[in-house]
């Protein structure tokens, strides 16, 4: 398909999906029609979410962002997304993500699936955020930098420790990091993890700095 073709074809998917979840008219997050606010948000929505910020980074991490709590509308917003093929949702916590102006980025990463997972699911959510963040901010998204080696089982109910240890050495980088300032892009981060296994490969690949940025925090006392 010619460049044009597909820039053809984006044209109509976007304009199925203002038809569909009209940007205009309907909430971001819970997609009910209702007056809106400046972030396109019903009243109940915007008041069930928490705005969460940077966030201590731990080593080998330069810069950790979260812009939302995982509380009430955030989760919501988050299980849709996941789980319900919402992907229009993606738009909206990209928009939530407002980096540091000081963090020089010179590739986005999304943190990758495994193949087999991604082929069951047939989206990565963290891979949609990070492309329509990646587009606001004429970034350049290159999620080949990255890639899991190891079939993972889900985070969701283990602990710290059993976390780290279930995502460690699950991650490789490829040489083409080596030099680049990289930003990771999650979904959501509980314990970072995730997020420092990924940034353990990248800066063995040669990585300089490697921030990450995460729609939501869900906080160590959360799971």
């Amino acid at each position: 398909m010619s460049t044009g073709a597909r820039r053809a074809a984006a044209a109509c998917v976007g304009l199925l999906e203002e038809a569909l979840y009209p940007s205009h008219v309907a909430c971001a997050l819970c997609n009910q029609e209702a007056l809106l606010d400046e972030q396109k948000l019903c009243a109940t929505c915007a008041g069930s979410l928490f705005p969460c910020g940077e966030l201590a980074a731990p080593l080998p991490l330069s810069g950790l962002y979260a812009a939302y709590q995982y509380k009430g509308g955030a989760v919501a917003g988050i299980h849709a997304l996941k789980y319900s093929n919402q992907t229009r949702l993606a738009l909206f916590f990209a928009d939530a993500i407002a980096l540091p102006p000081e963090w020089e980025i010179d590739a986005v990463v999304p943190v990758p699936l495994h193949p087999l997972k991604q082929w069951l699911r047939t989206y990565n959510q963290s891979e949609l955020i990070a492309k329509a963040l990646a587009k606001r901010l004429c970034l350049k998204l290159n999620p080949r930098l990255l890639r899991r080696t190891r079939f993972t089982q889900t985070q969701t109910a283990l602990n710290e420790f059993e976390r780290t240890k279930n995502v460690a050495k699950a991650f490789s980088a490829s040489p083409a990091a080596k030099g680049l300032n990289v930003l990771l892009i999650d979904y959501v981060t509980t314990t970072h993890s995730t997020l420092l296994a990924c940034a353990v490969a990248l800066k063995q690949a040669g990585a300089n700095r490697v921030y990450a940025a995460c729609a939501c925090h869900a906080g160590k006392d959360i799971e």
